[in-house]
């Protein structure tokens, strides 16, 4: 979405907040976000990935901003370098002064563009918490959002469980990992707790026009509420929706992770065992050359990247499967994109 030459990435809605002026960043529109369950209401609030993207020859760069929820950092990057990290308590405004990194011009600019954004462009990046972006100031000198050719030219859809979502790791979740990897553009549509493959979230996903290929982690938040067949039927509407909408793109769906129930004999193994069946025949059954499938265990090889939960990834967990996805999905972008 675009506001006062200002790109807001990963920005479904833009809305007016009522108790600090300024505009809230959505990842969802609110259609999609009051349809949902009572825990993937406020979840679909978070602006998890949301970024305030502009680029100016200023200096000296004021950006006031707010957290609604919750206690938390904003991350801010020049093109794929971190410039800074930002504590900020709730519900307080906070006003960052950012200056321009004097040796970001000692280097060829060439050197500086691996990560597929230009360092021309400051990033001002959300983890877990609502954002509310009051101001900007630039002290008189324009600001313009950023060209195509400044951010990379892969956009990366992940939707999935807070695993994907990022609980405590965001900027440097999985995804975000593969996609520095891949030199990709991430639109994080995770949700903690409560990936529910909703029909109002599938056809909020399959109507988004702005990703190239995309990746569904799905099941692990289900198995405690559905049993196989209701699961089943709400991830053949998913595929088939973005698959219709986009059959030219790649779409990975993902089984579940493995974790503490993943052997075990207990009613939430046999579910998650089950569930990735389910998958394995969905993705067969629609026989569609852009869909695969990717097991969980391709890409979590390792049990001790996990935290102690036994379900959520610890930061060695997140950098390796990271470069375990990587690894597997470019030969496929690279045929499909001819990159």
């Amino acid at each position: 979405m675009m506001h006062n030459n200002i790109r807001f990435h990963n920005t479904a809605e833009l809305e007016e907040s009522r108790s600090f002026g300024g505009l809230r960043m959505f990842r969802f529109p609110r259609q999609v976000r009051h349809a949902l369950g009572d825990r993937g209401r406020f979840i679909a609030e978070e602006a998890t990935g949301c970024e305030i993207r502009f680029v100016t020859d200023a200096a000296n760069i004021r950006v006031t901003l707010v957290l609604t929820d919750r206690d938390g950092e904003v991350y801010v990057y020049k093109g794929g370098l971190l410039h800074s990290t930002h504590r900020m308590p709730a519900g307080v405004p906070r006003t960052l002064h950012l200056e321009e990194p004097v040796r970001l011009g000692w280097v060829e600019r060439e050197k500086l563009t691996e990560s597929g954004f230009a360092s021309e462009v400051w990033r001002i990046v959300f983890g877990r918490s609502e954002g509310v972006f009051l101001e900007l100031n630039t002290f008189g000198y324009p600001v313009r959002p950023p060209r195509s050719d400044e951010t990379p030219g892969l956009r990366l859809l992940a939707y999935g469980s807070s695993i994907t979502h990022g609980l405590g790791m965001y900027p440097l979740t999985y995804v975000d990992q593969a996609a520095r990897r891949l030199k990709a553009d991430v639109f994080n549509k995770g949700m903690s707790g409560s990936c529910l493959c909703e029909r109002q979230m599938a056809d909020f996903l399959a109507e988004s026009e702005d990703w190239d290929a995309a990746t569904l982690e799905l099941g692990v938040n289900m198995r405690d509420q559905f049993l196989p067949d209701a699961f089943a039927k709400r991830t053949d509407y998913l595929m088939r929706r973005m698959m219709e909408r986009h059959p030219n793109k790649p779409l990975f769906v993902i089984t579940v992770y493995p974790n503490f129930a993943s052997w075990a004999d207990s009613e939430a193994g046999q579910r998650e065992r089950a569930y990735n069946l389910v998958l394995e025949e969905q993705v067969k059954e629609l026989k569609h050359p852009n869909l695969h499938l990717i097991a969980g265990d391709q890409v979590l090889q390792d049990l001790s990247g996990l935290s102690c939960d036994m379900i959520h990834p610890g930061p060695y967990g997140h950098m390796t499967m990271g470069e375990q996805l990587a690894k597997i999905i470019r030969p496929l972008l690279e045929e499909r994109f001819k990159r």
